[in-house]
């Protein structure tokens, strides 16, 4: 009877312990209610770029983006920057200089992952968008979480 007791603890805890959100495998569909977790990590990292991005003071036309491919660790590092998306010189710099001016937060408790492979859009266009999506990139074999921020101009 007390082995029983003590299995049936064990199967608990284990369980308990297992509520830790996990990046989705490829395939799947990431929404707020699939993975709020990680949903919540990127709308505000997302939210925190945009604002910065509005309130960047730079030259630009519409039809102008750029997009950077980067790594966060789970402390809120950025690191392996690579340029994606060139439009040119001077909005590329400042594109970047944008992304690494808003450091994102570290991993949420519930996060389990041993970091995030991220893709960043910032551009103009004739309407304001901010989207986030999942996706697979064949040339690294991993996981994207693709983040896009289009502002009107």
């Amino acid at each position: 009877m007390k082995k029983w007791f003590i299995l049936l603890l064990t199967l608990i805890v284990i369980q308990i312990s297992a509520s830790a959100e996990v990046i989705p495998p490829r395939g799947s569909i990431m929404t707020k209610e699939t993975h709020p977790v990680f949903w919540s990590y990127l709308e505000n990292y997302s939210n925190s770029l945009k604002k910065a991005f509005e309130a960047s003071h730079m030259f630009r036309l519409r039809g102008f983006g750029a997009s950077y491919y980067f790594i966060i660790t789970p402390d809120g590092e950025i690191k392996d920057m690579r340029n994606k998306i060139y439009q040119n010189k001077y909005f590329n710099e400042k594109v970047k200089e944008i992304i690494l001016s808003v450091k994102p937060e570290p991993f949420y408790k519930d996060m389990e992952a041993d970091d995030l492979f991220v893709s960043v859009f910032l551009g103009y266009a004739k309407y304001d968008d901010l989207s986030i999506n999942l996706g697979w990139h064949p040339k690294y074999e991993r996981e994207i979480f693709n983040i896009t921020i289009i502002l009107n101009k």
